[in-house]
């Protein structure tokens, strides 16, 4: 693990995917395994182990537990929860027992950051973004709003792309957090509602969070979405 803040709310933390050791492996649940085992790509498989390696290790520590005492609680709207699902909205619960940590997280370039909060079924959404992944032709007219793009228009061309990726990490984090991901057009969620938003983001809170909040290298962007409606799919 790297640097983590709170600021009163969520737990959040970067960390170095190449860092994780991959003899943790065997704490993961089977259908976590199941969902590696059909990544083909080498690279790719082992940065999703390291990935929910961390979540366990990170859900272990804030509950004060063993990591393998807990189990996985994914959730997803349209496949339901339970310990055999290993996608959707992340979650873990005490195995036997009532405790659990709600999650988000997301990778990038090698990196990753985690949400976390101590107790099951809140929502969540927290995003990782590179900032030179966003810098190609196309991108505004599918990812903004004409608002947004006029927006974006307003600003020199040498800040643009840093917007774009802070605007697609906020929009990535709200998707998240509403557990329908990007099946929503994602020009239709208001990355700039700070709240005021109707529908699903109602009353949720969107914060972007700089590299250095998080121990991150430079060249990314991270956004943070919590509060809102709670429980439920």
């Amino acid at each position: 693990m790297v640097n983590g803040a709170s600021a009163a709310g969520p737990i959040v933390r970067a960390f170095d995917l190449a860092a994780v050791g991959q003899d943790l492996a065997p704490l993961l649940d089977p259908a976590e395994h199941g969902r590696a085992n059909t990544i083909a790509d080498t690279a790719t498989r082992r940065e999703f182990l390291a990935g929910r390696i961390a979540q366990r290790l990170a859900a272990a520590e804030l509950l004060g537990c063993e990591p393998a005492a807990l189990e996985t609680a994914y959730v997803c709207p349209d496949c339901g929860s339970g310990p055999d699902l290993a996608h959707g909205r992340p979650g873990y619960r005490l195995r036997g027992g009532a405790g659990g940590v709600s999650l988000s997280l997301s990778r990038s370039s090698g990196w990753a950051v985690m949400a976390m909060l101590p107790a099951h079924g809140l929502r969540l959404g927290v995003d990782i973004q590179h900032i030179a992944s966003v810098g190609f032709p196309g991108f505004d007219g599918v990812a903004l709003s004409p608002a947004e793009q006029r927006r974006l228009g307003g600003l020199p061309p040498a800040l643009r792309d840093a917007w774009r990726a802070d605007a697609w990490a906020r929009k990535e984090a709200l998707a998240k957090h509403s557990g329908q991901g990007l099946r929503t057009d994602p020009a239709t969620i208001p990355a700039f509602s700070d709240g005021a938003a109707d529908g699903p983001w109602a009353g949720v809170v969107v914060r972007s969070m700089g590299p250095g909040e998080l121990g991150l290298p430079d060249g990314f962007a991270v956004a943070l979405a919590h509060g809102g409606r709670s429980g439920g799919l």
